[in-house]
């Protein structure tokens, strides 16, 4: 297929047209005929895909059209980014004069390429006629609508929460005879194995959260092994997961980022000596991986531990284990119980009888794999319930498969193939990232607007990322992405693919977009010189790659980390046309100047480094959108960050600079975080006007009245997170009233007292405390504010007892309690957080009661608490009646310091 390319094109030069006419004078004739005639291609790309099969000189063609799409968009970007150059160094006439030659000399050129891209469309247009390839008129190329998106932002509860397991109960009950409630000592191990698709994750996830496997093993952790085998990587998560909540996390990772693995190994050891636990290791492939890991792992003879692998190999643990539980594919009720679970969310779930024997064929090609019926199911759940749609899919199944044969992998690319255009683009990018790895939602839609895949509304009513947003939940609503989590206002947080649909997104990018991924295997890998996107495994001792010029390349991701992963200052001037960057977790200690040269840069992640310094160079960025040097402590950052006028999101962690950095010239930036308030530039913050999410760090000398007038000039301020350290407290008087339009407010550090209630601001919902360490009960103050749906109280109250009177937090929806450590008791009124849907309750070593109150709320649906082991059995003796209205409880036991 070359409809991504084109698509992506055609949007990409329709959009130059309007935004960059400035830089186009001259040449604006001629790309707007580009434009216009590659939209005209696009009429007989459908047809073409149709007519290839087998046909070596049409699928000749379609690469063709792919790769004069390409080379457009090239040549264009190339003109502006060098008729750009001049404009951002010169300052006066003369320079400008100066300048005038090289801008003819540029035209000339372009001119030049645009007349040979003219003529290799005019000989693929002849090929139309050659082939017998039809126009099929107008396709449906245009983006989602606003309203199509907010018609799937109100379906997503299904997803939120997702519950639609079926068929695995006997297999629930078997590993947990099997292998969990044996009388074994010592350590047990056990795998879980079957085929891709088939559930072993899913299973092995329902086992981990087992209320009785949860109370049994004081310690838990789950690691996914992956093809992209790191034995390093893999024991540095696992010690992370069992870090005590006393332990300084960053300084864990400071250490393990010196220590080799033998002592990341003894480290995880330590933490498991004397404990029953419970380990398991995802999706382990070879048994050479198992058996790398195996020493980290304790095996006392007096006590009960459990590690248990799943696997698409018997053969993995046949050495070692106790028992292999196969699990199999689902029979016809189970696979048609799932199916209607995942394909109807109306019509109660009913398939309609119409519908009925189409439904049956198809579910009869999935061969009873949970993957290929929940995937299958969210594309037909997309075309509603019309035969004529389900027909269609059904004769796209037969065209994939041959006679009595099934394949999961031919749903997959089914799937892909009924995205549109602008989501086709957006799947692509899921094979940037490592297989198995946790998506941050926000990281990757700010990759999709890097990447110019998600047009900017000339309204600007909704911005960039909010379409962005509705994209994503498309997505998931086909069921190619998997939510893991949720923010505290029930948007995606972080985001999961599996690995079938993982390999297709980089089959498939390797064929549209020309991903490239290069890895360290002893010597090296060579690059390609046509390559747009690559990923970079690195190793330890080579150069992870050459200085080979690629004019091409859009995006590059590492992987890993590498001591020579820059090569030469030289190789960074290879990459004009870069837009991404990424070196999250790369263990960079410095950055090369060089990289403030690829000034079309769009986004730098350059997350959880030790990276000491920012180059002033990068002053040049005037195209990067986001930066992110969060979790790079005590880096020294320039005076440089206010030239970076086309950053959309700033992420800093603790930075010391010299002067303040000006970021109120950044008229575009929507997030700040986090920012010292010596170095908060309140002049003219009321330019801002962009900005809806601010962190900001506190000390002892912050002017908190002066801050406040400041931060009152932000029109558009939603989101607020301060934090401060040491023992001096903060008081915020009537600072916060000053922000009407507020609606989520992070308070981290020692305070005295809460502000009154008349001091909030007016429409907050989503309030946490954190680490507050209030002497007073916050509760008076808080159960008045009439609009908060979400309380967070961690380590925010150090008494004994808390009051919420009668009619009190009438719109709370969930409230989360930890590590209040002398609390004992929590009193609700009657009709007290009358909406509440749940409650979290983890380490409140004294809380051996809850109020009766909970018995009334008739919308609570989730209960968890995290608490001893002699309190779990009290709460079950006494509470026997609240707990059994709760449809979701979760009471787990662990041992617990005052």
């Amino acid at each position: 297929m070359a409809e991504v390319a084109i698509s992506f094109t055609v949007e990409k030069l329709g959009s130059m047209l309007v935004h960059k006419v400035a830089f186009l004078q001259g040449v604006a004739k001629e790309v707007k005929w580009l434009k216009e005639e590659l939209q005209r291609m696009q009429c007989f790309l459908k047809d073409a895909e149709e007519k290839q099969g087998n046909d070596e000189l049409i699928r000749k063609w379609i690469s063709d059209i792919r790769d004069v799409a390409q080379d457009a968009e090239d040549v264009i970007e190339t003109f502006i980014l060098k008729v750009d150059a001049p404009r951002r160094r010169s300052r006066g006439l003369l320079e400008t004069c100066a300048c005038l030659p090289d801008h003819v000399y540029h035209l000339d050129m372009v001119g030049e390429e645009i007349e040979s891209i003219r003529s290799r469309l005019k000989d693929i247009s002849r090929g139309c006629d050659r082939y017998g390839i039809q126009s099929l008129g107008e396709r449906t190329m245009t983006t989602m609508t606003s309203s199509e998106g907010v018609q799937w932002r109100r379906q997503l509860s299904h997803w939120q929460k997702d519950k639609d397991v079926v068929g695995l109960e006997a297999d629930v009950e078997s590993v947990l005879h099997n292998i969990v409630f044996t009388k074994r000592k010592g350590l047990v191990i056990g795998s879980i194995v079957g085929m891709g698709g088939i559930g072993k994750s899913t299973l092995a996830r329902i086992v981990y959260n087992n209320d009785t496997v949860v109370n049994q093993f004081e310690r838990r952790a789950w690691v996914c092994i992956s093809s992209e085998f790191s034995p390093k990587e893999i024991i540095k998560e696992v010690v992370l997961q069992l870090l005590e909540p006393s332990e300084d996390k960053l300084k864990v990772l400071e250490i393990m980022e010196r220590s080799p693995l033998e002592h990341l190994k003894s480290m995880v050891h330590e933490r498991l000596q004397g404990k029953p636990y419970f380990i398991i290791l995802d999706d382990v492939w070879e048994a050479a991986h198992w058996q790398s890991l195996a020493s980290a792992f304790p095996n006392e003879e007096d006590k009960t531990s459990i590690l248990l692998l799943t696997t698409r190999k018997l053969s993995v643990t046949k050495d070692d284990q106790i028992y292999a539980h196969k699990i199999k594919t689902l029979n016809r009720e189970k696979s048609w119980e799932l199916f209607l679970k995942k394909a109807f969310t109306g019509n109660n779930g009913q398939c309609p009888e119409e519908l009925k024997a189409t439904a049956r064929d198809i579910l009869q090609k999935c061969n009873g794999l949970p993957l290929a019926i929940t995937v299958i199911g969210g594309l037909l759940k997309k075309h509603g319930q019309s035969k004529d749609e389900w027909t269609k899919v059904l004769k796209g199944m037969n065209s994939h498969l041959k006679t009595g044969e099934s394949s999961v992998s031919h749903i997959m690319e089914l799937s892909y193939h009924d995205l549109p255009p602008q989501l086709k683009s957006c799947f692509l990018c899921l094979g940037f990232f490592k297989e198995d790895a946790t998506i941050r939602a926000e990281k990757l839609i700010q990759v999709w607007i890097a990447q110019g895949l998600i047009p900017p509304k000339e309204d600007k009513d909704e911005t960039m990322e909010e379409i962005a947003r509705d994209y994503l939940d498309e997505l998931i609503n086909r069921n190619m992405i998997q939510v893991k989590d949720t923010t505290k206002d029930d948007r995606v947080k972080n985001c999961l693919i599996h690995d079938f649909l993982h390999d297709l997104a980089i089959t498939k990018a390797k064929e549209e977009i020309r991903l490239e991924i290069l890895r360290d295997e002893g010597g090296g890998s060579q690059s390609s010189l046509k390559s747009r996107h690559r990923v970079i495994y690195c190793g330890t001792e080579m150069p992870v790659f050459s200085s080979q010029k690629n004019n091409h390349i859009r995006s590059l991701f590492f992987h890993g980390h590498g001591n020579n992963i820059f090569g030469g200052s030289t190789v960074w001037k290879n990459f004009q046309l870069l837009r991404v960057l990424d070196f999250e977790n790369a263990g960079l200690e410095f950055l090369p100047d060089a990289i403030g040269e690829i000034v079309g840069l769009r986004y730098l992640g350059l997350r959880n480094n030790d990276i000491k310094e920012l180059p002033s160079s990068f002053s040049r960025l005037k195209n990067l959108q986001v930066l992110d040097i969060s979790l790079n402590f005590s880096m020294e950052v320039p005076n440089i960050i206010w030239k970076m006028i086309s950053l959309r999101h700033l992420y800093m962690s603790r930075i010391t600079c010299q002067a303040s950095p000006k970021v109120d010239y950044l008229k575009n930036l929507q997030t700040l975080t986090y920012i010292p308030t010596p170095r908060w530039t309140r002049e003219h913050t009321a330019r801002m006007t962009s900005l809806r999410k601010l962190g900001l760090e506190l000390d002892e000398k912050s002017d908190i009245i002066n801050l406040f007038d400041s931060l009152a000039m932000l029109a558009n301020l939603l989101c607020l997170n301060l934090r401060w350290y040491g023992n001096h407290d903060i008081s915020f008087e009537d600072g916060l009233r000053k922000l009407p339009c507020l609606t989520q407010l992070k308070l981290q550090g020692k305070m005295t007292e809460l502000p009154t209630v008349g001091n909030f601001p007016p429409n907050l919902s989503h309030l946490s405390l954190i680490y507050t360490a209030l002497d007073k009960d916050p509760m008076p103050v808080l159960e008045k504010l009439p609009k908060l749906v979400y309380l967070k109280l961690d380590g925010a109250f150090t008494g004994e007892e808390m009051t919420i009177t009668r009619d009190g937090l009438p719109k709370l929806n969930v409230l989360s309690l930890r590590e209040l450590f002398k609390l004992r008791n929590i009193r609700v009124g009657a009709r007290g957080m009358s909406d509440l849907r749940r409650l979290e309750i983890h380490r409140c070593p004294h809380l051996d009661n809850l109020p009766g109150e909970l018995e009334f709320m008739a919308h609570l649906g989730e209960l968890k608490m995290v608490t001893t082991e002699e309190i779990v059995s009290k709460l079950r003796y006494n509470h026997s009646r609240i707990f059994s209205r709760i449809p979701s409880l979760h009471l787990v036991s662990v041992t617990l310091k005052d």
